[in-house]
């Protein structure tokens, strides 16, 4: 009798055993409904050596609309904590918008609020571009270097505009600067310097930092060498704190950026006003080195660009737009999609903090909403 209870007791547990192997293992996802582990290989299964880990890759893309930890940086009625050109720039429906049809030239309006000079953050803002001459961006870690403010990396906002001064006109009356010349970019492409793909100045180029030389000039040895390509001569006002004579609009704000245009060339890279130009090329991951060098590191996976809504104005669909910085470390990104990648190592040329500010230039119009921003200047403990 004793014997058949613990034969039919073993027979249970065996039942048991063999059930609970036989049961599909799942990795929880936050977000998301659990999924199966890619080819059943468990804690313990067939991958082998993963020390008994017990949670799979990521399978499910963390929603954009997901704010937390996020502050609201525009409130949809009033340009509170923003200043720029107000007869450039208006509210509507809750909308940022600029128009340089009406208003041609380069139009910033930056961010003056609490925590207005950042160093390390994650930005979540949606645009819309018109179909045509949109050229346009997200300015960060920047400066106001126009005499008016006397900006710098040191003190990115520099002094403040006398209160009375709103528009482009009074700030030429008062004398404070001299009306700007006239300036191209309305394809989305005019502006941006030397440095576009197939360019003297792209990789492989013929170039080197000086420029042209004349027929028969031996070329100067150039800093940069074998995958290193040069970057074009930045103007006066472009490095850092150099000095020189600045855009006559004293609203122009100059460092990394976001870059925006209606025909897509440049929608996604890394642009750097008055300073480096064109950096990191759409779908490309790119290192900036001493000596006015960058390398290309790599390509992002698939057509980046295939990512990015076509633009049609108000009609069109929203694009989100994420930027992460995290120390020399810049990420962009659209619709889920890594546009560029860009690591600076040139310590004399790359900013580490500044501000923020929306962008328009060329002839054509921008939409801005849900400015999110969520700040991570304080430095990382490690246990030891």
């Amino acid at each position: 009798m004793e014997k058949r209870v613990w034969a039919r007791a073993a027979s249970v547990v065996a039942a048991m055993v063999l059930a609970v192997v036989a049961m599909p293992r799942v990795v929880h996802v936050q977000g998301g409904p659990p999924a199966p582990l890619a080819g059943g290989q468990g804690p313990g299964g067939g991958g082998g050596g993963r020390g008994g880990v017990s949670f799979g890759p990521p399978v499910t893309q963390t929603r954009y609309d997901d704010y937390t930890g996020f502050t609201k940086i525009f409130d949809e009625k009033t340009f509170t904590n923003w200043n720029g050109e107000m007869d450039v720039w208006s509210i509507a429906d809750g909308l940022l918008h600029a128009d340089t049809t009406r208003t041609p030239g380069q139009h910033h309006l930056h961010y003056t609020g609490p925590g207005a000079v950042m160093r390390d953050f994650t930005l979540k803002v949606e645009v819309k571009l018109s179909a045509n001459g949109a050229n346009g961006g997200i300015q960060y870690r920047s400066r106001l270097l126009h005499p008016a403010h006397g900006g710098s990396i040191a003190d990115p906002l520099g002094k403040p505009l006398p209160a009375s001064i709103t528009t482009m006109a009074q700030a030429v009356a008062a004398g404070i600067t001299a009306a700007p010349a006239a300036r191209g970019g309305g394809g989305g492409g005019g502006a941006r310097g030397g440095n576009a793909p197939g360019g003297g100045n792209a990789p492989g180029g013929g170039r080197g930092p000086g420029g042209d030389a004349p027929a028969g000039t031996p070329p100067a040895p150039s800093p940069c060498v074998g995958e290193v390509g040069n970057l074009s001569t930045p103007q006066p006002a472009g490095r850092g704190n150099a000095a020189g004579a600045p855009t006559g609009n004293p609203w122009q704000v100059s460092g990394y950026q976001f870059d925006l245009d209606s025909a897509n060339q440049f929608t996604g890279q890394l642009y750097e006003g008055q300073g480096r130009n064109i950096i990191t090329a759409p779908g490309t991951i790119g290192m900036l080195l001493p000596g006015n060098c960058k390398i290309l590191l790599g390509k992002v996976s698939g057509d980046a660009k295939a990512a990015i809504k076509p633009h049609q104005g108000p009609a069109g669909e929203w694009q989100q737009v994420e930027i992460i910085v995290r120390g020399n470390t810049m990420t962009h990104i659209i619709n889920g999609q890594v546009m560029s990648i860009t690591i600076d190592d040139d310590p004399a040329a790359r900013a580490p903090q500044g501000i923020l500010s929306l962008q328009l230039e060329g002839s054509g119009q921008i939409w801005y909403r849900n400015v999110y921003l969520k700040q991570q200047d304080k430095s990382l403990d490690f246990p030891r």
